[in-house]
């Protein structure tokens, strides 16, 4: 890029939530690292988690039990080795919490206060009240400032991964190629001044976290655009299971509000679902009724509110003592409360929301991608964890897991290897968007091709055909229209402004979601299709936790 201020790094880390601030607390402080955030560091999908954490610390629990009902919500696509890893990592991961002082509700001196979510067997959530994200990440993100060692960029966004293509010979005689790909660092935008930025590192780790902001309705903030796959993507990164979009299936429903999520934990403590006629109706598609995995739960309130011409469901715990809910509920409560609404006498109407994202850049367990000193954690990636279907909960566990991990892998690899200077991009950035579309089909529009969308009408398009229900027809559309905007967009003049850098990203995100979802001729887990309702025979265990086949890299960063 033109005019950059350079700025040079040990580890790089693009995201502030808790899997980017689990990295950054892990690694030393001789160590010098950057964290790049799209608005301020406290604005996170982390910070917004209200459930908490999933960990055995109950006698009467054990970590088969967790593992077992990781594995049943993932629909048999989950990664058996990472299912377990990070399972029996979690209590080690509450103690690294509470040592960095974050206060956890309890149920005694020092007795963690255990509450149970649906898909879990037993009660096995850690969590502070209502606002474990909060609680959790304030007590980090303050830690991280106070460090010498570390440089926040805040209301900066990454334009591209700076990826070299290094000569390898003894690939080129074993394997019949010589590229090795490699990061180190990225090319970013400073959004208040415009002026754009180089950050070089040996070692830099996507923790962008998701996607929900592509759906009309999410529990996401405003920076969940998908940047982080969309940038790994165009960097060369294998990317799976994008299809999987897990939708939360309690947002607050009321005109005129905002969408705000309602706890799992609510029908955890006893909260039951009732249709318009105030009938419960969940033990109607469920033997496990309200505490079903979330899929589950979410299509089922789904077809209610089809059946009502669009109206919500309500979710009712106004049976519970009122003191009760306002002692385990204190911020639904409030925030209810601020819009008119009085849980401890009143049903919250509900509705489902995009939540998250099961799939993503695939990595191993450190966090590594198959880009050199490019690794990724937290939401952005594929663990093999999720499968077909998040486990309520597993998500702030493998952010910390995997972060730590993460870390652990850098130094390793910093006390092995010598710093290594960038060699700069392979190709411009307008190239990079040509590039990366020409294999798209073409085909007749569906819309004016001479109109670039903003980011409502994705919203639109993927609520529509992407949302809860799917058919091979909407899909095929989808990808079709996306493709069409992409290409619109690449031959367009590009001044990258924040705008612009935004909407390449949702685009590029979106088509891989449909492009992973088009290749998935079943229903399975959150991909439900009314062409194809039954899920096919189970995936043989050796591939487990990928997909059919990988999503191709553009071609701009192929080897050549």
């Amino acid at each position: 890029m033109m005019n950059a201020t350079a700025h040079d790094y040990d580890v790089l880390i693009v995201g502030g939530g808790l899997a980017g601030l689990s990295v950054a607390l892990t690694l030393p402080c001789n160590m010098r690292i950057a964290i790049v955030s799209k608005l301020s560091l406290e604005t996170t999908a982390s910070s917004k988690a209200q459930g908490g954490i999933a960990a055995v610390l109950d006698a009467e629990d054990h970590t088969d039990n967790h593992i077992r009902d990781t594995l049943v919500a993932g629909a048999g696509l989950c990664d058996m080795t990472s299912v377990s890893h990070i399972v029996q990592a979690a209590p080690a991961a509450i103690d690294w919490l509470r040592r960095h002082g974050v206060q956890f509700t309890l149920a005694g001196p020092d007795q963690l206060h255990l509450t149970r979510e649906a898909g879990h067997s037993h009660r096995r959530i850690v969590h502070a009240a209502d606002s474990t994200g909060s609680a959790i990440t304030s007590v980090l993100q303050t830690q991280l400032r106070q460090r010498p060692n570390v440089d926040v960029f805040e209301h900066t966004v990454c334009v591209d991964a700076l990826i070299t293509h290094e000569l390898n010979t003894r690939e080129l005689l074993s394997y019949g190629h010589a590229n090795r790909t490699a990061c180190q660092g990225i090319d970013a935008v400073d959004m208040a001044s415009g002026k754009t930025l180089t950050l070089t590192a040996r070692h830099t780790v996507l923790a962008t976290g998701g996607l929900g902001q592509l759906f009309p309705y999410t529990t996401n903030p405003p920076t969940a655009t998908g940047d982080g796959q969309a940038i790994a993507w165009r960097a060369g990164c294998r990317i799976a299971n994008m299809e999987f979009i897990q939708f939360h299936p309690t947002a607050l429903a009321l005109p005129n509000a905002a969408s705000f999520l309602i706890s799992e934990a609510v029908r955890g403590e006893g909260g039951v679902l009732v249709n318009a006629a105030k009938r419960r109706f969940m033990p109607d598609y469920d033997s496990r009724a309200e505490l079903a995995p979330r899929d589950i739960v979410a299509r089922a309130i789904h077809t209610e509110i089809t059946r009502q011409q669009g109206q919500p469901v309500w979710l009712d715990i106004s049976h519970r003592p009122a003191g009760f809910i306002r002692e385990h509920f204190p911020m639904i409560y409030q925030t209810c409360l601020d819009v008119g609404l009085d849980i401890t006498r009143q049903a919250i109407p509900v509705a489902p929301a995009a939540h998250y994202s099961c799939g993503g850049i695939v990595t191993d367990l450190s966090g590594r991608t198959n880009v050199d000193g490019l690794y990724a954690v937290g939401e952005v990636a594929d663990t093999g964890l999720h499968g077909a279907n998040r486990l309520a909960s597993n998500s702030l566990l493998e952010c910390i897991v995997i972060g730590r991990n993460c870390a652990r892998a850098i130094i390793e690899q910093c006390s092995q290897v010598g710093r290594t200077q960038p060699a700069g991009s392979t190709a411009s950035l307008a190239d990079n968007g040509q590039q990366a579309v020409n294999d798209d089909p073409d085909v007749s529009a569906l819309a004016d091709e001479s109109v670039i969308p903003d980011a409502a009408v994705i919203r639109q398009l993927m609520g529509k055909n992407m949302g809860i229900m799917r058919t091979a027809s909407g899909i095929g559309q989808a990808l079709d229209q996306l493709g069409r905007w992409r290409r619109l967009l690449a031959q367009t003049p590009q001044a990258w402004t924040p705008t612009q850098l935004d909407l390449r990203n949702r685009l590029d995100c979106a088509w891989l979601i449909a492009a992973c979802a088009a290749q998935r001729k079943e229903s399975r887990g959150l991909h439900a299709l009314a062409d194809f309702p039954r899920m096919l025979a189970e995936p043989d265990p050796s591939v487990i936790g990928r997909p059919v086949q990988p999503m191709p890299v553009p071609a701009e960063s192929e080897p050549g």
